[in-house]
């Protein structure tokens, strides 16, 4: 029923005090969940937290396996328009574009976040089915020619670490990290576009900046935990690199 009425208060224009309206309704469907519980219960990659500082962290990732599929693409593809996280209006925009369907599915996030998804769904040679974990991890990496190279990696849950399912897509490798330090990030607010991470990197990266000489600047990683259908309380996150030999 609230899906339903939430379709409709998208179908016209809203003055101001309808918006606070749809704005308090939208908060009941958010739930009582912490930032990064998405329904709760999705397995989530184990890391541990060294140390921590004024807004970010300094966490230890296991060498772990991953379901990933890589793309390069014109930055344009992705950002048509300007997004501000945590704005209001923003998540009535995010709402318009995933019910616009052709839209949304033509982005190349949506493409590679569909080809990992159909994998754990039991497009694989077993035909088994794999539980949704988080985050849902992106290695991005800005190129000359505003293009853009992204690899995005599903966990693969305790279940299916030692043995995973062989992917029938070209396209979707199974891959395992080597152990990995990172500076961590976490910041709340709708990021499903390259240029609200891009953003919050760059922020990060200054911030580090004293840093330098024993971080990897050359890319970043992004961590989405919780679905679009959540619309307060979320979790992201930006992440450099350490280099191996400072660690």
């Amino acid at each position: 029923m609230k899906s339903a009425i939430i379709v409709l208060f998208l179908g016209s224009a809203l003055a101001a005090p309808q918006f606070e309206q749809f704005k308090d309704l939208l908060k009941g469907l958010a739930g009582d969940d912490e930032p990064g519980e998405v329904n709760g219960d999705y397995e989530q990659v184990p890391y541990t937290t060294i140390q921590k500082f004024d807004d970010y962290e300094e966490r230890v990732y296991p060498s772990v396996k991953w379901a990933c599929t890589e793309m390069t693409y014109e930055r344009s593809e992705e950002d048509n328009e300007e997004e501000e996280t945590g704005s209001e209006w923003n998540v009535i925009k995010m709402m318009q574009e995933m019910m616009n369907k052709k839209s949304w599915k033509t982005r190349p996030s949506s493409k590679m976040f569909m080809k990992l998804f159909r994998y754990i769904s039991g497009v694989n040679e077993q035909t088994e089915e794999i539980e949704m974990s988080v985050p849902v991890l992106t290695q991005m990496t800005l190129q000359e020619d505003n293009m853009i190279n992204k690899q995005m990696c599903f966990y693969l849950n305790k279940k299916h670490q030692e043995n995973p399912p062989t992917p029938v897509d070209e396209d979707v490798k199974i891959e395992q990290n080597e152990e990995m330090t990172v500076f961590v990030h976490t910041f709340g607010g709708y990021a499903m576009r390259d240029n609200v991470w891009i953003k919050e990197a760059q922020i990060f990266a200054e911030k580090l900046s004293q840093k330098a000489d024993s971080i990897d600047f050359s890319k970043f990683y992004t961590a989405g935990y919780d679905s679009p259908m959540k619309f307060w309380n979320r979790r992201n996150e930006v992440m450099f690199l350490v280099n191996p030999n400072e660690v």
